[in-house]
């Protein structure tokens, strides 16, 4: 158990909104015997009655193999196909997906709760990044939204499309019935754009940004309808074609680094790939581990070899280094709760796996305990 996140798992209870572990609000309740985690202590809250255990806390709750999850959280950022990840740690094809979707929810959750209350002062730069899931009758594009300084990855979406280019005979006639019942107007590049820049509600510095985009039609029309809604800012749109020099001076930069990094690092999106995602609310889900691994973890410059001291990209941003390292001890040992966060609206899908999706709805059901 870590003293430092505890409290009772019961929402709707007054010791659920704070660390309380000192005040006493709870009595221990004996123990209870696992194969896979010896003797585990439990708990019983005096206010509401809740009974819980130190697993309710850690990310290896309800499994029934203990996890190095620092170790899958590498394998995942690192090119690994899912399969390879399975037989590296003796671990079945499902197995994997759990556990990915769990870090997911914690890197979703660490990423909301350290910018909670921080102002976005730099330049903006937004893109998507194009791959597909399925086959490639179904081409995606993640939309990104970067800092155009600190190269820091504020938020992303995921849009849909049909087949494009030159196409024969025969790959028209397989596209007539592909696409057979499927709608994709929920997911278009103009809806999650739009859903992409929705993010900046609320969040500008002195309720204004600058924007760099390229020439997309779909993205100032967006822009367009988002300027009618509360609170939404003053917007600087700065558009530049996509076949300008893709150096430093390009004011895409950032978007581009990230999309360089999404194409060598993630095994979903290597060219050729025989590893692309068939779920895309998997593919989403390796998005998140390597959106907070890039903000906090990798290096963006090194400040001393000798002292092996680095800067990331979150420290241009003001954040406070005790809530960033608090949170980062955390993320591959504790289970993070919907309820101590309040997600933006898309992350909020990806949580939930309800993001905006040609197909059939998921078949896997997400666990009770993954919303509380």
């Amino acid at each position: 158990m870590n003293q430092q996140y505890f409290f009772c798992p019961n929402p709707h209870c007054r010791y659920s909104h704070r660390l309380h572990y000192a005040t006493r609000w709870y009595t221990k309740d004996g123990c209870h015997a696992t194969k896979a985690f010896g003797a585990v202590q439990r708990y019983r809250c005096k206010h509401c009655g809740k009974t819980f255990s130190d697993q309710s806390f850690s990310l290896n709750y309800y499994l029934k193999k203990k996890t190095d999850f620092p170790l899958l959280l590498r394998q995942f950022i690192s090119n690994n196909s899912d399969c390879f990840i399975a037989r590296h740690n003796r671990l079945s094809f499902e197995s994997v997906r759990i556990r990915r979707d769990r870090l997911a929810r914690n890197a979703l959750f660490l990423q909301t709760a350290v910018l909670q209350g921080v102002k976005i002062a730099e330049p903006l730069a937004a893109d998507g990044f194009e791959s597909y899931t399925r086959s490639k009758y179904y081409p995606v594009n993640i939309n990104i939204l970067m800092g155009a300084d600190s190269r820091f990855l504020y938020y992303f979406t995921e849009s849909h499309s049909r087949r494009k280019g030159a196409l024969s005979e025969r790959q028209k006639r397989r596209m007539s019935y592909e696409y057979r019942g499927k709608d994709f107007s929920r997911c278009s590049a103009a809806a999650q754009f739009e859903s992409l820049m929705a993010y900046l509600i609320g969040r500008c510095a002195d309720n204004t940004a600058v924007l760099h985009t390229d020439e997309h039609p779909a993205y100032r029309p967006a822009l367009r309808r988002l300027s009618e809604r509360d609170g939404f800012p003053a917007v600087s749109h700065l558009r530049t074609s996509s076949k300008e020099r893709r150096d430093g001076n390009n004011p895409l930069a950032s978007v581009n680094y990230m999309d360089m990094l999404l194409r060598k690092d993630l095994a979903n999106h290597r060219r050729r790939t025989i590893c692309h995602a068939r779920n895309d609310r998997n593919m989403l889900a390796r998005v998140a581990l390597y959106m907070v691994t890039h903000n906090f973890y990798k290096p963006r410059s090194i400040t001393d070899k000798a002292a092996q001291s680095a800067e990331r990209h979150y420290d241009a941003l003001g954040l406070s280094q005790q809530k960033v390292l608090f949170w980062k001890a955390l993320f591959t040992s504790q289970r993070f709760f919907l309820s101590k966060v309040q997600l933006p609206e898309y992350f909020l899908k990806v949580w939930r796996r309800q993001t905006e999706t040609p197909f059939a709805e998921n078949w896997y059901r997400l666990p009770a305990f993954a919303l509380q």
